[in-house]
Formats: structure tokens, C-alpha cells, sequence
């Protein structure tokens, strides 16, 4: 199960006994987080301006440059290749290495 609390994602295991797994982020709140069962792969958006992808095991695979509101909402597509980003006023399309398609 993935979440974010404050600046944080978690990982909790759904097996008894098993060890969350936990990483700074973003440097604002975490206000939406997204796994891909298909390649895992996370997304993140944050209060930072800011969407990041990672590894299943919390390594940062992409970062973007910072935008002028908050992510408010991020989402991959069913096939896992493509994801979307919202923010106030915009919507993106990114490739599943982060890079928005354009």
C-alpha cells in the first residue's frame, strides 16, 4: 500500500511483520501519489510545485523543474506508459520517465 503523510511516502507491506518503507519526498506536503502495478513506478505531486517518479523502492527517477501552483493531482493511464499532471489551470500528458509529451 503506498501513501503520503506530510512531506513523506510510505510503503507498508500488507504481510504481518513486514518493514515500512519511508523517503523525503517532496519539500512541501505530498497531496497525491499514484503506483503502476505494470512497471513499478510511483508518482508524486506536491505542494513544492513540484512531480516526481520513482522506483519501488523510493529512488528518485525524475524530477521536474518547479511549476507556478501546486500538483494537485497525478494518475498513470491503465498500460502504465503514460501518466497525467494536474495543477490549477493545467493538464499534462508525461511519458513514463517523467518527460511531459509535447
Amino acid at each position: 500500500m503506498l501513501f503520503g503523510s506530510g512531506k513523506e511516502l510510505f510503503i507498508k507491506p500488507l504481510n504481518p511483520g513486514s518493514k515500512t518503507l519511508k523517503w523525503k519526498a517532496h519539500d512541501g506536503v505530498v497531496l497525491r501519489c499514484d503506483w503502476s502495478a505494470l512497471n513499478s513506478t510511483i508518482i508524486s505531486g506536491g505542494e513544492d510545485c513540484r512531480y516526481k517518479v520513482w522506483d519501488c523502492y523510493g529512488r528518485l527517477l525524475y524530477q521536474s523543474a518547479p511549476y507556478n501552483y501546486a500538483i494537485t493531482s497525478v494518475a498513470w493511464n491503465p498500460s502504465g506508459d503514460i501518466f497525467a499532471v494536474g495543477s490549477f489551470n493545467s493538464l499534462m500528458l508525461c511519458d513514463k520517465t517523467g518527460w511531459a509529451c509535447r
